[in-house]
């Protein structure tokens, strides 16, 4: 594993398996939520080199999410953090900064 890898995972792995149950009560079936309800400012963003499915659910999030903004990463697959951190500093810095 690249130096350093293992350091950065993890704590993120640690705390998906604390919280495993609590992801299996909200990841069943479909969603229900009403995305045209939500008020406040979005960033959604997406690896271009993630699965086509999670691509799609991005773009029909941002459509649907008044005002949001859709970030596609060309370099990030599933990870953006781990695989363009530097571009997704840069995104978030710039979004949160409006």
């Amino acid at each position: 594993m690249a130096d350093g890898l293992t350091d950065q995972l993890r704590g993120p792995l640690r705390t998906s398996l604390v919280n495993q149950s609590i992801v299996g009560q909200h990841s069943q079936g479909p969603a229900t939520g009403d995305l045209a309800a939500v008020s406040v400012p979005t960033l959604v963003g997406v690896g271009k080199l993630d699965v086509s499915d999670f691509q799609d659910i991005a773009r029909r999030y941002a459509a649907e999410i008044p005002g949001a903004t859709l970030v596609e990463f060309s370099t990030a697959a599933h990870l953006i953090a781990m695989d363009a951190p530097a571009e997704l500093s840069a995104v978030l810095s710039s979004f949160l900064a409006r």
